[in-house]
């Protein structure tokens, strides 16, 4: 089948296409169904998994030990911002060439991408080589001495897990651009039972925490490599990159939104992963297991999100490359409402039960304080209602204000988390992200979503041709 050119089968300007593009259309509810129920499938089965592996993992490692894996699993994420907001570039790049049918853009996209991860992977490399042997990583850990071979191996291997991990996570941004995510859900629930698998093959064998982490994690390394060569040689072989592709302006282009993307990214991670290096710090490694423990419980509540956003995310940005504003607005209101709703009702079921399940399957020494759990059912609720509305600022490459928005308010959690973590223990991190992310995030973004609905009202239906739409200039009503 010959590649169709750049702009052969874009919709006229009532809104309808041409050639393949009304299927497009007609399947996008199809396809997100699709990849939510392929997706709960894997998250159900990750989840059971978890019930499984984390009470091992805390029993094999103890209360410390334990405290030290999980933090060095939320250091090892910040590799991610090495992609410096291209990822979510890419995302929107694919899912406008799909809606054009244009091979050719996305194949350009991709090798871009890659080729900007894989320097910005080698540099890293680099730096970590320089680095590992000079940090007091016993003191950043607040751990005891006799633990310092095992910390400093394991940081390594993490650290090289995560590099190598940075570009074969770009398969699962070029299957969402596609709406293909029930697919990659399927690797992904692969690499959840490979984790498992190698967990306990570790603990049978009585290794040693380095060795354990290489075991469980190395795994999903394993089945990403596998995902991505699939991908573009056998899947979809025109995304197969070339270094003829590669250009100067294929980089800008993902550049010119990723800055914003790698903010948000950037403040996702200071609220997300330094909660439990905070705790270690100023409380010691012990303490992470309560608070780590308690916050893997409530994020499981974060079904609407996990499943349907990523699906949500491609489906909004093919549509504005549609000109189709009635699908959006009509999906952002459907996905708000059920988003806060779910996420209430976890809350609740988290006040209610959560000590006593808490307790049931992790043990005592993962109980958390009741404060702590009600913090953290509040969190869950605001997380979702944010969620929802970054996942269709994000797919309509407005995020300036988000980006801005984000970055403040991870400052202000971080001030607040320190200074309060001395006063109120563990109780006090949780709590300065929640009053950071009312005070500074949630009325921003809120005006800027609806800035966006706003101007997409009167825009009506469906507007003008996709270049049309897509250089409307949205600003926030400020």
């Amino acid at each position: 089948m010959n590649t169709p050119s750049a702009g052969s089968e874009r919709p006229d300007a009532t809104g309808n296409g041409r050639g393949r593009l009304p299927a497009l259309n007609d399947g996008r509810y199809r396809r997100i169904v699709t990849a939510i129920v392929s997706g709960g499938a894997a998250r159900v089965s990750s989840s059971l998994l978890t019930l499984i592996s984390l009470p091992l993992a805390v029993r094999y490692l103890g209360p410390e030990r334990y405290g030290v894996w999980a933090t060095v699993a939320s250091v090892a994420v910040w590799v991610n911002l090495l992609d410096l907001g291209i990822a979510s570039s890419l995302t929107n790049l694919i899912s406008q060439a799909y809606a054009r049918q244009d091979r050719t853009e996305a194949a350009r996209a991709f090798s871009n991408a890659l080729a900007v991860t894989i320097g910005a992977v080698g540099l890293a490399a680099s730096l970590l080589g320089f680095s590992w042997r000079r940090v007091n990583w016993i003191a950043v850990f607040n751990a005891s001495p006799s633990l310092q071979p095992e910390v400093r191996a394991t940081i390594l291997i993490a650290a090289i897990l995560m590099l190598v991990g940075l570009p074969l996570n770009l398969a699962g941004k070029l299957f969402a651009g596609y709406q293909e995510l029930n697919t990659y859900n399927k690797t992904l629930a692969i690499g959840a039972v490979g984790s498992v698998v190698g967990l306990a093959i570790g603990i049978w064998l009585h290794v040693s925490m380095p060795t354990l982490f290489l075991l469980s994690f190395g795994s999903i390394t394993l089945v990403g490599t596998g995902t991505l060569l699939w991908l573009v040689l056998w899947h979809k072989p025109w995304l197969r990159p070339r270094f003829s592709l590669v250009n100067l302006h294929g980089t800008l282009d993902l550049l010119s939104t990723g800055w914003s993307f790698l903010l948000i990214q950037a403040a996702s991670l200071v609220v997300f992963s330094t909660d439990n290096i905070i705790v270690s710090h100023y409380l010691g490694a012990a303490e992470v297991t309560p608070y780590s423990v308690t916050w893997r419980v409530v994020r499981l509540g974060a079904v609407l999100q996990v499943l349907a956003f990523p699906a949500l995310w491609p489906a909004y940005a093919e549509a504005q490359a549609r000109g189709d504003v009635t699908w959006i607005r009509k999906t952002f209101a459907i996905a708000m409402r059920t988003t806060v709703a779910l996420n209430v009702v976890w809350a609740v079921l988290l006040l209610v039960f959560g000590q006593f399940g808490i307790r049931l399957w992790a043990g005592p020494d993962a109980v958390p304080q009741y404060s702590l759990l009600f913090w953290m059912a509040l969190w869950s609720v605001i997380a979702g209602f944010t969620t929802a509305q970054s996942c269709l600022l994000g797919a309509l490459n407005y995020t300036r204000v988000q980006a801005v928005a984000s970055a403040l308010a991870a400052i202000v959690n971080l001030a607040l988390s320190i200074v309060l973590v001395v006063r109120m223990g563990s109780v006090g991190v949780i709590l300065g992200t929640v009053v950071s992310y009312l005070v500074v995030l949630v009325v921003p973004q809120s005006v800027a979503v609806t800035s966006v609905l706003r101007k997409l009202g009167r825009q009506g239906s469906i507007s003008g041709t996709p270049t049309e739409y897509a250089s409307i200039d949205i600003q926030p009503m400020v």
